[in-house]
């Protein structure tokens, strides 16, 4: 039965139906009671609620549409949240760092505070969009991002104040890249120790960066953020 219900709920009637089913009925009974002097009273009566019920499903209809923009627009401004969480993610997980090691690449600063920037201003206006728990939780993540931020943009400035010759630059990205790209672990770990050995303060600097990255995914799977996000961008429920 409520199946049944939910399936007419979900399909109002058009509203110029609703008007020529009356009139058709209004039809009817004045056939019937041609001979009557009441018989036109019938027939308008019958008309008259058509009608009304008509004007009544035009309301509920727009009322409808109304709240079928709203979990469009709720939708959206959900989504746009999560997809900064999204990104944050992304452009840490992606595995090509050393394209732009000496991080002078206006393309990738840009993206950093861009994103930097959108997560922040998402999450400090989804207050109203989800329960407390996932709200508190999106701020530590704004906070915990803005750590990988200020540690790239730290790397940043010691890259600049540290490879000041052409030539140290040239060294050190070939030997940077040496390293990432070094498959074997023994390997690794040689490429490791010359970098910390000839670039200390860019090693550290370096350093700290991949650590608040890590810190910063590993919080992202602990949280279960995701997951929450799941929940609430589903169709069907974002009227709950």
């Amino acid at each position: 039965m409520k199946r049944v219900w939910n399936y007419i709920n979900s399909r109002p009637l058009n509203p110029v139906i609703l008007i020529l089913f009356f009139t058709i009925i209004g039809g009817i009974i004045f056939y019937i009671f041609r001979d009557s002097e009441d018989a036109f009273d019938y027939f308008f009566t019958c008309f008259g609620t058509g009608i009304s019920i008509a004007v009544f499903q035009c309301a509920y209809i727009q009322n409808q549409i109304q709240k079928d923009n709203i979990k469009i627009q709720l939708f959206d401004k959900r989504y746009s949240v999560y997809r900064s969480v999204m990104d944050t993610i992304t452009i840490i997980k992606r595995d090509n760092w050393d394209r732009c090691i000496l991080f002078d690449n206006i393309d990738t600063n840009r993206q950093i505070l861009q994103i930097e920037e959108n997560l922040f201003k998402s999450v400090h206006l989804s207050a109203c969009l989800f329960d407390a728990d996932l709200y508190t939780k999106l701020i530590d993540i704004n906070n915990a991002f803005c750590k990988v931020a200020e540690a790239y943009k730290k790397m940043i400035i010691n890259n600049l104040k540290s490879l000041k010759t052409e030539e140290e630059k040239q060294e050190f990205i070939a030997l940077f890249r040496s390293h990432i790209l070094s498959q074997e672990e023994t390997i690794s770990e040689y490429y490791d120790k010359e970098l910390k050995e000839k670039f200390p303060r860019v090693y550290i600097r370096l350093m700290e960066f991949n650590n608040e990255c890590s810190t910063y995914i590993s919080f992202i799977e602990k949280s279960g953020i995701i997951k929450d996000f799941k929940e609430y961008i589903i169709i069907d429920r974002l009227d709950k």
